[in-house]
């Protein structure tokens, strides 16, 4: 939908001065109009932003669900992330979280995981209460609620606060049953939630082993697309740093996908699954698996792909493995 300043100024009059059908019928009018990055832009512009926020505030739930789905859109624009917490958003969409109504659960956790990913915004969210009703959203039956909870809590996981804060409340295990689910949004977010928080942080790293994730992300690497394969196998690059860590998943059968995603033609898959060869090869006892996995010859190609992350990883790999 193209942007039409008479229109869009109609759907905005229905926003203020509507009845709560109205209301709601312009805001999924206006969800619709952001989907558009060029509309993201003129309709902050154009004061869309307060008027929406204020729709949050408890009263219709389809009114509150249209509008945080307009301001779910709106927050893929960077600029809209600072200004839609600026205009008072947070605090009202966490709320809607605990919500009785699927689609205000949905659209409030679609906008959180958009504006989490400002550095300001995780730390406000986290304030207004956000992490525990996130983490109460990843055992709800709604796949799609699921992953945008997983996946808000993949981006408040940066700040290391939050890491601490998630760690603490017992978020790990809730997170690796999520990567067995079915749906790979789903799988995708709750596998990167779990690198951001295992990420150098020794506690974590075992606490993500002991919860059981290393089977079903090995599971990932072998049939998952080549994106979650990626993911999956920067989350086994993250928590490798444990040496037990590494002798579970070089035993659990780790290293004969990695060794596939090497050889693959999609980048990703050959710079994590590069740095995850790499950190296991720390370990004497995996370099025998690896040389008899064959390897050496398809490291000695990643030098060449002149992709910088994967040339650090693969000559890393190489020396750790006595080849120079």
């Amino acid at each position: 939908m193209d942007f039409n300043i008479d229109q869009f100024k109609e759907l905005m009059d229905q926003i203020e001065g509507g009845d709560a059908d109205q209301k709601a019928y312009a805001a999924m009018e206006l969800q619709t109009l952001a989907l558009d990055s060029r509309s993201q832009v003129l309709m902050a512009q154009n004061g869309a932003i307060s008027p929406l926020v204020r729709l949050l505030q408890p009263g219709d739930p389809m009114v509150q669900a249209s509008a945080a789905g307009a301001l779910w859109n709106l927050a893929a624009n960077e600029q809209n992330k600072f200004a839609i917490a600026q205009a008072g958003a947070i605090q009202p969409l966490v709320a809607m979280l605990y919500s009785d109504v699927r689609e205000a659960q949905l659209s409030a956790a679609g906008a959180l995981q958009n504006l989490c990913v400002n550095p300001s915004n995780k730390k406000t969210v986290a304030a207004a209460g956000g992490i525990e009703a996130l983490m109460m959203l990843l055992s709800d039956k709604d796949r799609h609620v699921k992953a945008k909870a997983a996946g808000a809590l993949q981006s408040l996981a940066v700040d290391e606060d939050n890491q601490r804060r998630i760690k603490s409340l017992g978020a790990i295990p809730l997170i690796t049953k999520l990567l067995s689910s079915r749906t790979p949004e789903v799988q995708s977010n709750a596998a990167g939630a779990l690198h951001n928080l295992a990420v150098n942080d020794d506690d974590a790293q075992e606490a993500v082993a002991a919860a059981g994730a290393i089977p079903p992300l090995i599971n990932l690497m072998q049939n998952a697309s080549p994106d979650l394969q990626a993911k999956a196998a920067a989350t086994i690059w993250s928590i490798a740093g444990r040496e037990e860590n590494r002798r579970m998943i070089m035993e659990l059968g780790g290293i004969p996908p990695l060794i596939r995603m090497v050889q693959s033609n999609h980048t990703d898959c050959q710079a994590k699954a590069s740095g995850a060869i790499r950190c296991l090869t720390m370990s004497t006892f995996t370099r025998p698996e690896f040389e008899k996995g064959g390897v050496i010859p398809h490291l000695v190609a990643l030098l060449q792909t002149g992709n910088q992350e994967i040339t650090i990883n693969a000559a890393g790999a190489l020396e750790n493995m006595g080849c120079r």
